[in-house]
């Protein structure tokens, strides 16, 4: 029985680490390391947020939350594996870095973005 809580556990991390990766490489896999860490603090944060789902997967999934789960990009990313950079950061942040505290980002633009914190080609705030 033992044994088969644990593995339970580890396919929850497995599985945790590939869905927090894939959506890391789908919003900032062009970014620096503190880029793509930022974008899975925001889902860890929400994760720990009581206005979002107490889940990886129910935070990523929430309606009109993250544009590449609309546009189906996410389940491409999520179905082949996210690269090596991406998935080292959602390690990272699920080992507790976390290197940004916001619930949201979005693209950055200087002509309206006012506040916030720009990391890369994103604000968060």
């Amino acid at each position: 029985c033992l044994s088969r809580g644990l593995g339970d556990v580890y396919k929850r991390q497995a599985e945790d680490v590939a869905m927090l990766a894939a959506i890391i490489e789908c919003e900032a896999g062009n970014q620096s390391y503190e880029g793509k860490c930022a974008v899975g603090s925001v889902v860890i944060n929400r994760v720990a947020d009581p206005r979002f789902a107490n889940s990886i997967s129910g935070v990523i999934y929430a309606p009109y939350q993250f544009s590449p789960v609309a546009s189906g990009r996410f389940a491409i990313v999520l179905a082949r594996g996210a690269n090596a950079a991406c998935t080292q950061a959602a390690i990272d942040v699920l080992n507790g870095y976390i290197n940004i505290n916001a619930l949201y980002f979005h693209v950055y633009d200087s002509s309206v973005d006012v506040g916030g914190t720009v990391i890369g080609d994103h604000v968060f705030y």
